[in-house]
């Protein structure tokens, strides 16, 4: 045999042994050298960072040669544009149903439907129907429910019994009601002493549109029109739950939320000294935390539906969170990422994500079952709002950035720099000048 012979056998081994080193680590990761991904989420509290840490810290002791490094990210939307624009974006991060449509039309977004549909053991059939639909986008899915939350009423039984205020929801609830409600809260703010506590308030609210939109849902009303290219014609029932949330401010009945210490209104109603707020299922494992006023107490904590609008329509605002995988990851990277998700939104994986009681199951076996009723009765009560549940999202391409020129004209509303109908008017403005020439999806 001649040298060139040799030479090509050898050449030839090396080749092959490549190969199937290169093959072997995509299809056996957990025998190849351990890499790592990075799971990015935007956090509400202390407690949901603790909450993300934790299924980290299952799923990488269940998986010894690869792991998830957490990491939560501040501003977190434009953060991960910035990020994928420049090719350093996560493996696996947080995706809102609202934000989903601009993320999957640039192409940053895997489609996760082959991989989920394919193991039966995930069951993509156990979600609920409508959650799994906001997660989709022209035929593919490209998020995977991890949970929802409903805005709900919480009130503080112990500020209630003292100024003997009748609860929500026994006798009518309504706009008028709640109105009425916050008026005696007001008139008796002078009970706070006998509660140990140097102030009452009514209520805190701010300039947060999702909290006007479930108003503006009670009152008939929408924003943004089928085709996602500008605001609807008929802008009555916007006017009018965007007014009602701000006048329960301007009216005196309610405070600013940022003139607190914690500067939410979960994190404020915690305190101990608020009557009264609107919020989601997130606000309940802040309000059981150490240090807060119903840690031990969880019995003070009263809850109740949204209130009925003037013609009797119930609405809330249902905030829906899945978990999205970067369409370019490749190899190892991207098995950890799918295995990833596929244990964190899987049936085990989202019941004990839930256990934490930050949210609501996007799985309708866990949601409807007495397990959950009986260890998460708050939870599970304001979920019986589902029917009347309005995604926090719409049928455009740029809602993050339209909602944020109407936050900001909100805001001036709020900060007293403009007039009611001003700020309205321009909030429908903002809408349309924002989404011209968006397409429909």
């Amino acid at each position: 045999m001649n040298k060139k012979s040799i030479y090509a056998i050898v050449i030839a081994v090396i080749v092959i042994v490549a190969g199937l080193g290169i093959y072997f680590e995509i299809s056996h990761p957990s025998k190849a050298k351990k890499q790592s991904i990075v799971f990015a989420a935007a956090v509400s509290s202390g407690e949901e960072y603790t909450f993300d840490q934790n299924m980290v810290s299952t799923f990488n002791s269940q998986h010894s040669n690869v792991s998830v490094q957490f990491e939560s990210l501040n501003n977190f939307y434009p953060t991960l544009g910035t990020e994928f624009s420049t090719n350093s974006a996560p493996g696996v991060f947080y995706m809102e149903n609202s934000a989903l449509p601009e993320f999957a039309s640039e192409g940053y977004l895997q489609n996760l439907k082959p991989i989920l549909s394919s193991n039966t053991s995930y069951n993509l059939s156990g979600f609920a129907p409508s959650i799994l639909h906001t997660f989709s986008y022209k035929g593919g899915l490209y998020a995977a429910p991890k949970d929802w939350s409903p805005l709900a009423v919480f009130y503080n039984k112990a500020i209630f019994n003292a100024e003997h205020v009748q609860y929500p929801g026994n006798g009518t609830w309504n706009w008028n009601t709640m109105k009425q409600t916050l008026e005696t809260l007001k008139a008796n703010e002078s009970m706070a002493s006998s509660l140990g506590i140097s102030h009452i308030t009514p209520m805190v609210v701010g300039p947060q549109v999702a909290r006007a939109l479930a108003f503006m849902h009670a009152a008939g009303g929408d924003w943004i029109n089928a085709k996602g290219n500008g605001a609807v014609n008929n802008t009555a029932g916007f006017k009018e739950g965007f007014s009602y949330w701000y006048n329960l401010y301007s009216s005196g009945l309610a405070q600013l939320n940022s003139n607190f210490s914690a500067g939410w209104n979960g994190g404020d109603f915690a305190a101990g000294n608020i009557g009264m707020i609107v919020s989601g299922t997130w606000t309940v494992p802040v309000l059981n935390a150490s240090g807060a006023f119903f840690a031990g107490k969880m019995s003070d904590v009263g809850y109740y539906y949204m209130p009925a609008g003037p013609t009797g329509i119930h609405a809330t605002m249902m905030f829906n969170v899945g978990l999205g995988v970067n369409s370019a990851l490749t190899g190892t990277q991207k098995w950890i990422a799918d295995q990833f998700v596929q244990f964190f939104t899987g049936p085990v994986g989202e019941k004990q994500w839930v256990s934490q009681g930050l949210a609501l199951p996007s799985r309708t076996a866990i949601l409807e079952s007495s397990w959950y009723s009986s260890h998460f009765p708050i939870q599970s009560f304001v979920g019986k709002q589902f029917p009347y549940a309005y995604g926090w999202n719409y049928n455009t391409t740029n809602f993050e950035a339209t909602e944020l020129d109407v936050h900001n004209v909100y805001a001036s509303l709020f900060a007293g720099t403009i007039s009611l109908n001003k700020a309205v008017q321009e909030m429908l403005d903002v809408t349309n000048a924002s989404l011209a020439g968006t397409s429909t999806l």
